[in-house]
């Protein structure tokens, strides 16, 4: 699944915007959301496009970036809705693409074209399921490194029928049983 996420509008849904904030309580606030998506969406980071408005973009903004493999867009000479509404109508697959934003117009241009919608606070919600799920997920023992002592044993008791055939010695040469005997 990929996703179009209206940045400044998911800050303000986690509480990282609220009141007058200076040049770099942005910029940290950015940087703490491009954390936290990289972190959810893991390997697959790379279908993310996080839009921001270019009033509030770092000094030296450039229209396009990419931050650990996470995509960002300025608008440097629109606002932050015109792009995103550009990206919706552009998209060749866009019932593929979900929309995070709580903004109506951003939702509707959205719906126009048959994306998912998610709210942020749905969105955030749908993210710490996932979390929670990883969390969960029992891991996958670890492969052994090779057969113990005992399980030698075991095996070679349990094949001894098999040892005494002609044909397997020759096939296992003369210091297989040597080696295994104890």
């Amino acid at each position: 699944m990929r996703y179009l996420i209206d940045g400044y509008n998911l800050l303000h849904a986690m509480g990282l915007l609220s009141g007058r904030v200076g040049p770099h309580g942005l910029e940290k606030a950015r940087l703490a959301l491009l954390g936290r998506l990289c972190g959810d969406h893991g390997t697959e980071v790379a279908g993310v496009t996080v839009v921001f408005d270019a009033s509030r973009a770092p000094p030296g903004a450039v229209p396009e970036e990419l931050y650990q493999g996470l995509h960002i867009r300025y608008a440097l000479d629109s606002e932050a809705d015109d792009v995103i509404e550009s990206l919706i109508r552009r998209d060749a697959a866009p019932r593929k693409l979900t929309v995070v934003s709580d903004d109506h117009r951003i939702q509707q241009a959205a719906r126009r074209r048959r994306c998912p919608v998610l709210g942020c606070l749905d969105y955030l919600d749908q993210m710490e399921r996932l979390r929670k799920r990883k969390a969960s997920a029992p891991e996958t023992p670890a492969k052994p490194e090779g057969v113990s002592g005992d399980e030698t044993q075991h095996w070679l008791r349990e094949s001894a029928d098999l040892v005494a055939d002609p044909k397997l010695r020759e096939a296992l040469g003369p210091d297989f049983l040597d080696e295994n005997a104890n």
